[in-house]
């Protein structure tokens, strides 16, 4: 992950919809009773990992744009 304070609002805003739609599909596959633990468990993994990078993007997002004291998302789960 590069940083996050470089990167331009329209940057951050396609980040943050490539980390939903990852997080999105990782969660769908979670939810497969025909994979195995371990698959589940690695999107289990990736869910949270992307759950965890949207969050800090929407943060840097509402932060550029001065709206950062609004944000109540202390955690990312």
């Amino acid at each position: 992950m590069d940083d996050i304070s470089q990167k331009t609002v329209a940057c951050l805003i396609d980040e943050l919809i490539t980390a939903d739609i990852r997080c999105w599909m990782a969660q769908d596959r979670l939810m497969d009773e025909s994979l195995t633990d371990k698959e589940r468990l690695a999107s289990a993994i990736t869910a949270q990992v992307s759950n965890k990078r949207r969050s800090d993007l929407m943060r840097a997002i509402d932060k550029r744009l001065g709206e950062g004291q609004f944000a109540g998302m202390n955690k990312t789960y």
